[in-house]
């Protein structure tokens, strides 16, 4: 494994901790405040709510983990084809519960939005200090490993 896997790596082990700190927090936070303003159907949105936040924001992390040091298109339709099942999953659920009156949609609606807006904070941060690096050093100007091709303009020559 090289070293850009590796430090990709250990982001999303940061970003998987504090996402699952975020979730738990705001399942017992909300279920609290959830039962406070609407008794137990606040519980059962804040419970609805986060366990969404946990689908989407966990299922992302966990498959840019497992194709972190795969080529960039299994990466890329790892992540399309979880999003289509988070999405599906997601309609399904909202179709079953949308005329029910065993949950706030209220309390639901809010949980859902501060684990968005609590998520962004937690990638953004990990983004902005990961110590991921951009190129790796080869040896020196010029100097490739045997049969690589040179990267640099000024170091191919006419065969």
């Amino acid at each position: 494994m090289n070293e850009t896997t590796r430090a990709t790596r250990n982001m999303y082990e940061v970003i998987l901790r504090q996402l699952i700190v975020l979730v738990a927090v705001l399942a017992a936070g909300g279920s609290v405040v959830g039962y406070l303003v609407a008794g137990l159907p606040g519980v059962w949105g804040a419970l609805m709510g986060a366990a969404i936040a946990a689908l989407f924001t966990l299922g992302t992390v966990i498959t840019m983990m497992r194709t972190a040091d795969r080529p960039v298109h299994v990466m890329s339709a790892a992540m399309v084809g979880g999003w289509i099942v988070k999405m599906i999953l997601l309609f399904a659920v909202l179709l079953i519960v949308r005329d029910r009156d065993f949950y706030s949609p209220g309390v639901f609606f809010v949980v859902l939005a501060l684990a968005i807006l609590g998520s962004l904070a937690i990638e953004f941060r990990a983004i902005l200090t990961a110590r991921i690096p951009t190129v790796e050093p080869t040896g020196g100007h010029g100097a490739q490993a045997p049969g690589e091709r040179p990267t640099d303009p000024d170091d191919i020559r006419p065969a």
